[in-house]
């Protein structure tokens, strides 16, 4: 048996107990991290909007991740909540959106970035170096 990062079946759920972990613990938090480590594994295919003046720190406002047909987004209201969705795009054409918790978001997501991972080297060093593995 392999002991190759890409080919260790457990590590989609490693990272997503990473990633849920770091979300119960504080949510804030995660959004933040979330959001710098998918900006450097997958620049072309993240997309990050912050809010925030020129007195106050800029906070991430949403996160949204194209990964094959579907399109993950993470948005925070005014008041702190979360809303997850996940779209599906087809040509370019988003045909269904659906909201899901964000833990089940957080799984739909890792499930997406394992298959990305297997094939792309740089995302694979990105979320190693933020799981510290």
């Amino acid at each position: 048996m392999s002991d190759s990062f890409e080919q260790q079946d457990w590590v989609k759920f490693g990272v997503a107990g990473a990633l849920s972990k770091q979300y119960a613990a504080d949510q804030k938090q995660f959004i933040e991290a979330l959001a710098q480590m998918l900006e450097q594994a997958l620049p072309q295919d993240t997309q990050i909007e912050k809010h925030g003046g020129l007195f106050s720190k800029k906070t991430v406002r949403s996160i949204a991740v194209q990964l094959g047909s579907a399109k993950y987004k993470l948005t925070v209201s005014d008041n702190g909540q979360i809303e997850a969705t996940v779209t599906q795009v087809v040509r370019g054409i988003a045909l269904k959106t659906e909201t899901i918790t964000t833990e089940q978001w957080i799984l739909l997501l890792c499930e997406a970035l394992d298959e990305r991972l297997r094939s792309n080297q740089a995302a694979k060093a990105a979320i190693e170096k933020l799981l510290g593995w």
